[in-house]
């Protein structure tokens, strides 16, 4: 299991697809801490804690829904293990409630008002998600071998790790031309990997300068503005589907 693995003394973060009483257990057996989002509705009491108004509370969690007693069993996990879990209410500028749920008992090591920006730094993790799989279509593989699937998998990470690097370095360029205008700019990912995919090979085996300082100037020329804590109503088109509406693959 992957939790065997995670650095001792670390704190891993979760989104709110990931509670389960297994999980809870297991993580506390491998003697890790966490972090996670919790619905409103997820326990008996998690709905007591949102209707009391408190900010912080600590609480024994069991598990009681016959389909997730089912799921202890079947990972080996006993389902009437007790659990003492902390819960934090954070409010969102919408006014909307978000419950966190995490295993640091100790409030005043770990204030509450710690946990809404430290639940936030996993945004990047899972725009990274994002890039590959939605911008780079990492899921639709070219053929049905393992050693396929795995040169798909590594030939996304590279393309995507070199774009990144090259946007970085041309970054402070971008911040010196665009210093006038009223918000800040940066390399738009998406068009700078697909200028980046059709020469990557021709680049790795002729090396050229021309040729790169060619490319830089493009992936340059491609920006799009930074709007810092933009916040838009989701108002879907079309019933959801598989991947992110609005956020295009490559070419």
């Amino acid at each position: 299991m992957l939790l065997k693995h995670a650095p001792d003394h670390s704190l891993i973060l979760f989104d709110r697809g990931y509670p389960a009483h297994w999980l809870f257990v297991e993580l506390q057996r491998c003697e890790q801490q966490f972090l996670m989002r919790l619905t409103l509705t997820h326990s008996r009491e998690v709905r007591a804690f949102v209707d009391s108004g408190k900010d912080d509370d600590t609480v024994s969690m069991t598990c009681r829904h016959r389909l997730s007693r089912q799921v202890c069993e079947q990972s080996g996990v006993d389902p009437d293990t007790p659990l003492r879990i902390r819960l934090i209410r954070v409010t969102l500028p919408t006014g909307e409630t978000e419950v966190l749920a995490t295993s640091l008992l100790d409030t005043k090591a770990f204030p509450a008002s710690l946990f809404a920006d430290l639940y936030h730094r996993r945004w990047g993790i899972e725009t990274d998600y994002r890039r590959l799989k939605q911008t780079l279509t990492l899921e639709n593989v070219s053929g049905r071998t393992v050693c396929a699937v795995q040169q798909d998998i590594h030939a996304c990470q590279l393309l995507k790790n070199l774009a990144l690097l090259m946007q970085a370095l041309q970054q402070p360029d971008i911040e010196r031309k665009t210093a006038h205008r009223k918000l800040a700019w940066k390399a738009n990912f998406t068009q700078g990997v697909s200028r980046l995919k059709h020469t990557l090979v021709a680049l790795l085996v002729r090396p050229s300068r021309e040729a790169l300082d060619n490319l830089c100037r493009l992936m340059g020329n491609s920006l799009s503005a930074v709007r810092p804590g933009r916040s838009c109503p989701r108002r879907r088109k079309r019933p959801a589907a598989k991947g992110c509406e609005g956020y295009k693959p490559t070419r």
